[in-house]
């Protein structure tokens, strides 16, 4: 059996350069995708994540000393213009009553983006620790508390994730 095109035979030879055509632009795309890929998000979100890993027990056991010390913390954000609000932090000891005096600091960065952390002194007003931010834009943004005081040495570490509208 043989096979025709508009009359000419089909050959091997013809067989050969379409699949050499089939695979090179197959090639010719995919080196194009991995040139795009490594030029864009490496994907790395921590600088030292193995390290980090490592001392995953540690985190395990401050966090373990944290719940030992019984306080309720409460944050909170309320937007107040467009990439503007005010954070509070209230923060009960196991009576239910504030504990006023700890020097409290948040660090606001984005999940994904570097260069936009900001560090805020909250100040405590008879109620909670608040402060006024102003952010660089809207989204998500991670807000990390640390509260010094309290009678311990080791500081009080908070974590909360916010949206931004």
């Amino acid at each position: 059996m043989s096979a025709s095109i508009n009359g000419k035979p089909l050959t091997g030879r013809h067989v050969a350069l379409m699949l050499a055509a089939f695979f090179g632009l197959m090639f010719a795309v995919n080196g194009a995708f991995v040139y795009f890929a490594l030029g864009s998000f490496s994907g790395l979100s921590e600088n030292d994540a193995y390290k980090r890993g490592l001392s995953y027990n540690e985190e395990i056991d401050h966090r373990a000393r944290q719940l030992a010390r019984g306080w309720q913390p409460a944050l909170s954000f309320e937007q107040t213009a467009a990439a503007e609000g005010t954070i509070a932090l209230s923060i009960l000891d196991p009576d239910g009553r504030n504990i006023e005096d700890l020097d409290v600091v948040a660090t606001i960065r984005r999940p994904v983006i570097d260069g936009t952390d900001q560090s805020v002194p909250l100040i405590y007003n008879e109620e909670n620790y608040t402060a006024g931010i102003t952010l660089m834009g809207s989204g998500q943004w991670d807000v990390s508390i640390l509260a010094h005081g309290g009678g311990y040495e080791e500081p009080y570490r908070l974590d909360k994730r916010i949206w931004v509208k």
